[in-house]
């Protein structure tokens, strides 16, 4: 699994890089962010950054739901330790209707 994840990235790295080498002399003629403009922006710099954000974002949204996964893992976890406890207490309960039983079989015959 490693192996096709590290490969993935790799294609993606030669991707941005190839694009990036093919693209060197192009200018963007206006970039318009909250607050400021920039005019005749290299290319590269506006591909950089719009590449950085996104996989910000990304990073952002996983780790978000990483950490939702792992607390919904550990709640299950001591739910599930909570029902091992309660089941443990059930079964060391003393048997005091064991005559119920043995009168019941008795009424049987």
């Amino acid at each position: 699994m490693w192996l096709l994840k590290n490969l993935i990235w790799l294609v993606i790295m030669v991707l941005v890089v190839g694009f990036a080498i093919l693209n060197v002399n192009e200018t963007v003629t206006a970039v318009i962010l909250p607050g400021r403009v920039y005019r005749t922006l290299p290319s590269n710099v506006a591909l950089f950054t719009a590449f950085v954000a996104g996989m910000l974002t990304a990073f952002l949204l996983t780790l978000a739901h990483q950490l939702k996964t792992r607390a919904g893992v550990a709640r299950i976890r001591r739910e599930n330790q909570d029902l091992k406890r309660e089941l443990d207490g059930l079964r060391n309960l003393p048997l005091e209707d064991l005559t119920l039983k043995e009168t019941a079989g008795a009424a049987r015959e």
